[in-house]
């Protein structure tokens, strides 16, 4: 009864102290013969940690808890004073258990019977520890002076456990100083640029997104940079070709689809009434959709050029029961990247030189004739014709 009343008292922690959060800190304990090896790498949460803890006191055993403010398990790996670890006097310890991972230690350590002592600024403590049996005491380490703190924990530790041999001593952190997910946020939060808002058009069995249209000369540094804000479909009942008209201030794209075969095509595209030369052809599954990083077309002089960037359009046609799918998403994307480059055809020229290299040596190895008859200067001389 008197092992599980000092164990209720450790898990009355929170409630009383409030002072620790929902944060994983490393935890040492040390002091009792009996202090169990755990494995190193293991997550432990406040009820195992609590369950760990009762395993090694006692009604007769007194506990020292000693509370950083901050500390992480990076805080004893990489803090050094010159040559030596801050944590000399720690490390020194023979058998101790080591969890790099605890969740709210001090909720388990803390408690209502609990009794708080600060360490002033000079070093000293706010009043002195007397150690008695089921005895809690907790010793709020301020400020991020590792190496002292090491020093005060040792002698400490040394002249407590001479007054009371039945100790635990216990050292953590009430929250980490250290947060990875968090450095990691805010790294690539602050060299990401917040990216440009895409312009949507829509109409009838037609929809395209784009980041950026833009016209001019086509040996200008700089085009103009227009938005097409509004597509139609012009109705032509002569033709089976889908003409769209996408309008903006100042400009008007005309953009001319064919259904062939199952796959669609474009087969023309005009700018403010001008036909533009298909310099990239574009013919793609029926169901699918095109993408394009760079979507560049120029006129038959050569001498403009129109851009879409980061554009990617679809148009849609009806299935084998007439109806056409709804047009409020793509279709898989068929990009306009090639599938072979100029690297990978290289690749390959360089493979072909060396399997016909490595044919010919091994065909050569392997018309490689030894002798089927040996001279024995015993018998008679073996005469070789020269027919053989």
């Amino acid at each position: 009864m008197a092992k599980l009343g000092v164990t209720v008292t450790l898990f009355l922690a929170l409630a009383v102290f409030g002072s620790a959060h929902a944060a994983n800190v490393p935890v040492f304990v040390w002091g009792k013969p009996s202090v169990t090896y755990v494995p190193a790498l293991s997550l432990y949460s406040s009820s195992e940690f609590g369950a760990l803890v009762e395993a090694q006191i006692d009604e007769k055993t007194f506990t020292i808890v000693f509370a950083e403010d901050r500390l992480s398990a990076e805080d004893l790996s990489q803090c050094k004073l010159k040559t030596q670890t801050c944590f000399k006097n720690l490390q020194k310890l023979e058998r101790k258990s080591y969890l790099p991972s605890v969740e709210e230690p001090l909720s388990v350590l803390e408690g209502s019977n609990a009794q708080s002592v600060q360490l002033r600024p000079d070093g000293t403590l706010s009043e002195r520890i007397v150690p008695q049996a089921g005895g809690i005491v907790v010793v709020n380490l301020s400020g991020d002076d590792f190496a002292s703190h090491d020093a005060l924990i040792d002698a400490l530790y040394a002249r407590l456990h001479k007054e009371h041999p039945n100790i635990v001593a216990i050292y953590t952190g009430k929250t980490p100083s250290f947060s990875y997910s968090s450095l990691v946020r805010k790294t690539r939060q602050a060299g990401q640029e917040p990216e440009p808002a895409k312009v949507e058009l829509k109409t009838d069995g037609f929809l395209m997104v784009y980041e950026k249209f833009m016209f001019g000369q086509a040996d200008a540094a700089e085009l103009t940079v227009a938005q097409l804000g509004e597509a139609t479909k012009v109705e032509n009942a002569t033709t089976d070709v889908v003409q769209i008209r996408l309008t903006g201030a100042g400009a008007q794209v005309d953009l001319f689809f064919l259904l062939t075969q199952g796959s669609w095509e474009i087969t023309g595209v005009w700018f403010d009434n001008q036909e533009y030369y298909l310099r990239h052809r574009v013919h793609v599954n029926q169901h699918f959709s095109y993408s394009c990083n760079q979507w560049e077309y120029y006129s038959y002089d050569l001498q403009k050029k129109i851009v879409f960037e980061e554009v990617q359009l679809q148009p849609f046609w009806p299935g084998a029961d007439g109806v056409a799918p709804p047009n409020n998403r793509f279709g898989d994307a068929w990009y306009c990247v090639g599938f072979t480059t100029g690297g990978i055809l290289s690749g390959l020229f360089l493979v072909l030189i060396f399997i016909i290299i490595g044919s010919y040596g091994i065909a050569w190895m392997m018309d490689i004739r030894t002798m089927d008859r040996f001279d024995d200067p015993k018998g008679k001389t073996i005469t070789v014709n020269a027919a053989e």
